[in-house]
């Protein structure tokens, strides 16, 4: 059974259709990569998936079970997280409460397992805990919105364009943990990304979106190495 399998999926915002009728699936321990140029509609997607964002038509089922009409946080509970590119933590409260405040729905005893279990996975934020997440780098902010959606324990994560204007020693840091939730940790990762070439190279399968349509739909690999569909809409040449 497929993680998601969405149907003729149209999305939008008010009366805006920026989706215009998307079908796809991703399975289980997969990672799932979207690409497109600027306004093609993946953090829509993205947004659509989770609930965030108008549905004109189409059907998303997740893990089997119709979701299309549920609230953001029922998804959530579901196993669904999903990681924005921005406005992604708390500036103004340190590390450690943005964590705990993303597990407030455990009792004490869980929120310590999970949260030894996050710093496990996530060594590097060990140093900042008590830190404001108002003076860390953009990298390191990332981290702790990285860290807020594993202490929930998801089934599936979503990532949009979780590598924007990092460091290319942060970014590849970023793309070495997303990895290992597939690898080492069994979930399925759907990821939104502009470094078309590095996630390609890193994804399972892969989907174009080109101005609210499907223009590709396949092995990660072959979409990186289509002469025509990496040179006109990802801007990769050999």
């Amino acid at each position: 059974m497929a993680v998601f399998d969405v149907e003729n999926l149209k999305v939008g915002y008010g009366k805006l259709e920026i989706l215009h009728g998307v079908t796809f699936k991703v399975e289980k321990n997969e990672l799932f990569v979207i690409v497109g140029p600027n306004g093609s509609g993946k953090s829509t997607l993205l947004k659509g998936l989770f609930g965030l964002a108008t549905i004109m038509g189409g059907k998303i089922l997740f893990n089997g079970e119709d979701v299309t009409k549920l609230p953001p946080h029922e998804r959530s509970k579901k196993g669904l997280a999903y990681h924005p590119q921005l406005n992604n933590t708390f500036e103004n409260l340190s590390v450690r409460e943005n964590i705990l405040l993303a597990g407030y729905f455990l009792d004490r005893d869980e929120l310590e397992r999970r949260l030894e279990k996050v710093l496990e996975f996530l060594p590097e934020i060990r140093g900042f805990m008590d830190r404001k997440v108002r003076t860390l780098s953009g990298g390191e902010r990332q981290m702790v919105a990285f860290a807020m959606n594993m202490i929930k324990e998801p089934n599936t994560v979503m990532f949009d364009e979780p590598t924007a204007a990092l460091s290319p020693k942060m970014a590849d840091l970023i793309f070495d943990r997303i990895v290992k939730l597939k690898t080492e940790y069994g979930l399925t990762v759907v990821l939104v990304e502009q470094n078309a070439k590095k996630a390609l190279e890193l994804g399972d399968r892969a989907m174009l979106l080109v101005t609210g349509t499907v223009k590709f739909l396949g092995p990660a690999d072959e979409l990186l190495t289509h002469e025509d569909l990496a040179s006109m809409y990802l801007g990769l040449r050999d």
